[in-house]
């Protein structure tokens, strides 16, 4: 999954993780927690681990992602053995891909080969799941804090993707307008306009956050949706740039969090792979 997406799926899985996983997988039958696991420094931004029970009887493993990848088989079924080794119980793992272009013929849910046949063998399997394919209806009626998913759901075929998404979008805000806690509405439509970028281009997403029926002034609503962007992406800097370069001192850190400027931050995170300090990183 790129950077950016990275901490608004992880919001909205920490907001409800039984309902994150009751629409993935089933509803459970015990208590759900979002785990916040390190394994051993390669655990996937994108990860989201659930333990069922208390204590943890069950993982639930979901992968995200929005591009394509040519080792997800490989990563998916590492993670799997990881988790299972680190917490000891029974590991599902899911790949939920949230575009068309992320889904590659390779992508089957199974990883199989025998180097030496009759000899011993890998076998590995996980569910796949296209969230292109879900019902936007099922999303859009299911818990509040699923609703920005509903903008990635089955849309109507043969109609352009912006004349489909309007709807959806309509009945989105509205739901979260008559629904969610008041503090939880702006960060839910946050959530909403950046899945949007997704399946449309910015542009396009901005006409829709902004215009519904005049549910804000259009300036102030830009700029509650550039922050929760800047603040997304900002989280997501931090987290990764820990991983590589180490824990940033707090000048630097404040450094960070002063730059709001979307195209910049954008371009950050696209720069982060080809630096090698905190320094070089926040260069001009």
């Amino acid at each position: 999954m790129p950077l950016r997406f990275d901490a608004t799926l992880k919001d909205l899985a920490r907001r409800d993780p039984a309902a994150f996983v009751a629409q993935f997988d089933a509803p459970p039958t015990e208590p759900v927690t979002l785990l916040n696991v390190d394994l051993s420094t390669v655990t996937a931004a994108a990860d989201l681990v659930f333990g069922l029970g208390q204590p943890v009887r069950e993982i639930i493993h979901i992968d995200c992602q929005s591009a394509a990848s040519a080792t997800l088989d490989r990563r998916m079924r590492m993670y799997n053995a990881l988790l299972h080794e680190h917490f000891g119980v029974p590991v599902h793992s899911i790949l939920l891909l949230l575009e068309r272009r992320a889904d590659l013929t390779s992508i089957t849910g199974r990883v199989h080969y025998a180097p030496r046949p009759g000899r011993g063998w890998a076998d590995f399997g996980y569910e796949v799941i296209r969230l292109w394919e879900r019902p936007v209806e099922e999303l859009l009626a299911g818990p509040t804090v699923l609703l920005p998913l509903a903008t990635l759901a089955l849309l109507p075929a043969n109609v352009p993707v912006a004349d489909a998404l309007r709807p959806v979008v309509e009945r989105l805000i509205e739901r979260l307008v008559r629904e969610a806690a008041p503090q939880e509405v702006r960060r839910l439509l946050t959530a909403a306009y950046l899945l949007t970028g997704l399946r449309t281009n910015r542009q396009t997403a901005d006409h829709f956050f902004r215009g519904v029926q005049g549910m804000h002034e259009s300036d102030t609503y830009q700029a509650i949706l550039d922050e929760g962007h800047a603040r997304g992406v900002q989280a997501t800097l931090l987290r990764q740039g820990r991983k590589r370069f180490g824990e940033p001192d707090e000048a630097t850190r404040q450094a960070l969090l002063a730059i709001t400027d979307p195209e910049r931050l954008d371009l950050l995170t696209e720069r982060l792979l080809d630096v090698t300090s905190w320094q070089e990183l926040l260069a001009p």
